[in-house]
């Protein structure tokens, strides 16, 4: 799992996962996964999976211009989107797990540090702005700063061989 965590909305890091899942679904499978700490409005394109009072998972079907749809319109061939408060992501993370066990799994979301160990941890600032949230950074990401030209991580460095996510340049 490549995991991309950010310091707040607006960073740049749906940006950053679908320049990952266009690099590297142009060789192997990709799956993305979206976690949202809050529910949102339904729409006709996503495929309820579990609903319950705590959390909705569903996978995206369509193409329009939420994050979920954009990581399938980048390459991925699955996309999941996951709707749960923190303390109940660990139960719904559950219902797709067996589904991300293979392959690459581009996945947006902070929340999911704290249950999963990562191949790589990424975590994307925005260069005019001091870090607000320093509790990531205690997993030791990989820091990806946003700036008027781009993204200062080429995602063209990232590789997979033999189940692994390699780096070049990077001990992940």
């Amino acid at each position: 799992m490549i995991l991309i965590a950010g310091d707040g909305r607006h960073v740049g890091k749906t940006t950053f996962a679908v320049h990952i899942i266009r690099h590297l679904s142009e060789k192997n499978e990709v799956t993305g996964l979206k976690v949202s700490p809050h529910i949102h409005d339904m729409n006709e394109d996503l495929d309820v999976i579990c609903r319950s009072a705590d959390f909705i998972v569903a996978e995206e079907k369509g193409f329009s211009r939420k994050d979920s749809s954009l990581f399938l319109q980048a390459g991925a061939k699955r996309v999941f989107l996951i709707m749960a408060r923190q303390e109940f992501l660990e139960r719904a993370f559950s219902v797709i797990a067996g589904a991300l066990e293979t392959g690459i799994v581009v996945a947006e979301s902070g929340g999911l540090i704290d249950l999963v160990a990562p191949s790589i941890f990424f975590f994307v600032r925005n260069q005019t702005v001091q870090i607000t949230k320093e509790h990531y950074l205690k997993y030791k990401p990989v820091m990806v700063t946003n700036s008027d030209q781009g993204f200062d991580f080429k995602v063209e460095s990232l590789s997979y061989r033999n189940s692994h996510i390699t780096v070049s340049g990077v001990d992940p």
